[in-house]
């Protein structure tokens, strides 16, 4: 049902229709704009791309790549750090240059501006001449050949591509129908232009429009379906009966179709298809009543992603080995010592539920200041810190004074990964902030959350 003091920007369709539109829009008009809205464990950090570089290394050291290059692709490239770092870390422990030397890395993306923003990354073009980048839908990629790449890495970006939701309720289907509709008094909102340039995804012209994609509000409904229409049905008729009833599942179609074409380039002799993404680890997370399925970012849609659905599909195309973990024991294993994204660690002060959103900020700089007495990152990056919208006067000039002082060598973002020694050294500092002990263990060993960073890993 519409409410009467919103204006609908077309009609009602199947959820995965207008998520993808949207994001279309989105990323074409934000480009590198968009690490404003969210931020990703491979946006500054360099640990989990260093994990990576290691485990590609300890896999290809000694052996010849066919054709005499290793191919690496990476699907969704944003702001090119992850490249980067993987590149930086691989040159960096291959001394007898047996790998890095043949290493071709192509970074594939639907949006020029990501790319633009990629390959202006300091970090990457260190490595000219090593790189490429290819602006492709992550769905498609039929400008590659079959059989050809050697590796393929993708993070987040299963959560922007097409995704349906089901909901079962006695045995019957249901699936989930959106609408956008933005504010009567919205500038420009009543002009049939806008709505044109809206729905025919008008990315120059809409790039001058006042910040729609924020002031979004999305009308939801399920309709009654019939499963055997949709991608894989006989696997999702099967993952069907293990759902609870009345709790939207995402079916992550689009994931599904890269899955596929991964399957179709990697080469024989491949070392797989790793993705990172979030969402749900297992049935017992699926089935977690009130847990979300979806989020929005300045704008974006995205939904959680199902995973032992996706392991599911994954078998079905032919891949033979499908592993799936939390993200931070895949880091904890690269770095022999249980990790912690810091986030996690200042979600675990005694106060820090009760505190208001601009004295938390307050909180993680310091948390950031007392870590950086021991932390020392390989890359200077100035961490940036803006005051939120609303936050006093007196707030506002102690965050900005205690960004301006954080180290251009300390942990480099707030999403970032730090070691249980790296925390437990700066214990001192952490103690006069109100830290205790046992809040420090409870950020390395609290029990994950129904929706967490997975990592997957598909091999023949």
């Amino acid at each position: 049902m519409r409410s009467p003091d919103l204006i609908a920007l077309g009609e009602f369709k199947p959820s995965d229709q207008w998520q993808t539109h949207v994001n279309s829009i989105f990323y074409g008009i934000k480009g590198p704009e968009i690490h404003n809205h969210f931020q990703t464990y491979v946006s500054l950090d360099h640990r989990l791309a260093y994990a990576l570089a290691e485990d590609f290394f300890k896999q290809t050291v000694g052996k010849k790549p066919e054709g005499r290059v290793w191919t690496i692709q990476e699907w969704g490239v944003g702001n090119g750090n992850l490249a980067g770092c993987f590149l930086s870390r691989l040159q960096e422990i291959d001394f007898n240059q047996q790998v890095y030397p043949f290493i071709h890395y192509i970074l594939c993306d639907e949006s020029e501006e990501i790319l633009k923003g990629a390959r202006a990354n300091l970090r990457l073009q260190k490595h000219e001449g090593r790189f490429s980048t290819v602006k492709i839908d992550a769905e498609h990629l039929d400008c590659f050949r079959s059989n050809s790449v050697t590796k393929i890495i993708s993070n987040e970006i299963w959560d922007d591509l097409a995704t349906k939701v089901l909901l079962k309720k006695e045995n019957q289907f249901y699936e989930e129908y959106l609408c956008p509709h933005l504010p009567p008094d919205f500038p420009g909102v009543n002009e049939k232009v806008f709505l044109q340039q809206f729905l025919n995804k008008d990315l120059r012209e809409l790039a001058q429009r006042p910040s729609f994609l924020e002031a979004i509000h999305w009308e939801r409904d399920f309709q009654r379906v019939e499963l055997s229409d949709w991608p894989f049905s006989n696997i999702l008729q099967k993952h069907s009966q293990n759902l609870k009833d009345e709790i939207p599942t995402p079916v992550n179609t689009g994931a599904f179709a890269a899955l596929k074409k991964a399957r179709e380039l990697l080469a024989p002799d491949n070392l797989g298809y790793t993705g990172f993404d979030y969402g749900m680890l297992d049935l017992k997370d699926l089935n977690q009543e009130g847990r979300p399925y979806f989020n929005l970012y300045g704008g974006q849609y995205t939904f959680m992603v199902n995973f032992p659905l996706l392991e599911e599909v994954g078998r079905e195309i032919g891949f033979s080995e499908v592993n799936r973990e939390y993200q931070n024991d895949f880091v904890k294993r690269s770095l022999d010592s249980e990790v912690s994204g810091v986030v996690d660690l200042v979600q675990n002060h005694p106060q820090a539920a009760n505190m208001l959103g601009w004295d938390r900020d307050i909180l993680m700089l310091r948390t950031l200041q007392a870590l950086n007495t021991v932390y020392h990152s390989p890359y200077p990056v100035k961490l940036e810190y803006p005051p939120m919208p609303g936050t006093p006067k007196k707030q506002r000039k102690q965050i900005l004074q205690l960004a301006k002082n954080l180290s251009a060598r300390g942990v480099p973002d707030t999403v970032a990964y730090v070691t249980k020694e790296e925390v437990f050294a700066a214990l001192k500092p952490l103690r006069k902030l109100g830290y205790r002990e046992k809040d420090i263990e409870s950020a390395f060993h609290s029990k994950p959350l129904p929706v967490s960073f997975i990592h997957i890993q598909f091999k023949d």
